[in-house]
């Protein structure tokens, strides 16, 4: 199975999950930056299987870097909760990377996004609406949301989206429990996975879950 999330205008990524251990698992993929718990930003469950993938079975994800800013009803933020309401705009670098989030006519939104002050990274500002510990919000990629922080009146996100070299890496994983998209992530390490990145000029790369449940990918 191929869950694919690329345009046809945009470069290809993929990772092709195969297992090879005697266990059936859902497989996902999500994103992790160095220390993010300093910053009180937790990843999300990015891409996952809508089934748990045999023995000796494989799914392959594809994506393209279409950036998104994103806003969940989370109430407070924490580990394990599934947002059941929220919202997107598109994004993009260097333009278009920086926005606010506020509640007008009792509708939360993102502005349109503008030019921020930094071409690498995106920008996201708590209006003066917001009520604290309601709202969280981040960035995506691909028409999935990655990473999130809570929300705060008047306060400022920031998020690098760099890759490697301390900034962000790519996870795969596997587990047995039935997992969603934008479920929230623990801060510390996930069992069953392993953090990698591409190399320069390759787009595709092949994870192998081994018969002793770890992973290696090249």
């Amino acid at each position: 199975m191929t869950l694919d999330f690329s345009t046809a205008d945009e470069p290809q990524y993929a990772v092709k999950c195969i297992n090879h251990s005697v266990t059936n698992w859902y497989f996902y993929l999500y994103q992790r930056i160095n220390n993010q718990s300093a910053g009180a930003m937790y990843s999300l469950v990015w891409m996952t299987s809508p089934y748990k993938i045999g023995t000796d079975a494989f799914i392959k994800f594809v994506w393209s870097m279409q950036y998104g800013f994103f806003w969940f009803d989370t109430g407070p933020l924490q580990v394990g909760i599934v947002p059941l309401t929220g919202g997107s705009v598109p994004a993009s670098l260097p333009s278009n990377n920086s926005t606010i989030f506020n509640i007008q006519g009792d509708t939360p939104a993102f502005s349109p996004p503008v030019a921020g002050e930094d071409s690498g990274k995106f920008y996201i500002m708590g209006g003066n609406t917001i009520p604290n510990l309601v709202f969280s919000t981040g960035t995506g990629i691909a028409c999935n949301a990655v990473f999130i922080q809570q929300t705060l009146a008047n306060t400022p996100q920031l998020f690098n989206t760099a890759m490697g070299n301390g900034g962000v890496s790519y996870g795969v994983a596997a587990t047995t429990i039935r997992i969603q998209p934008a479920q929230v992530l623990t801060q510390g390490s996930i069992a069953n996975s392993l953090l990698f990145t591409f190399p320069v000029n390759t787009y595709s790369l092949t994870a192998v879950l081994a018969e002793n449940n770890t992973w290696s990918v090249s």
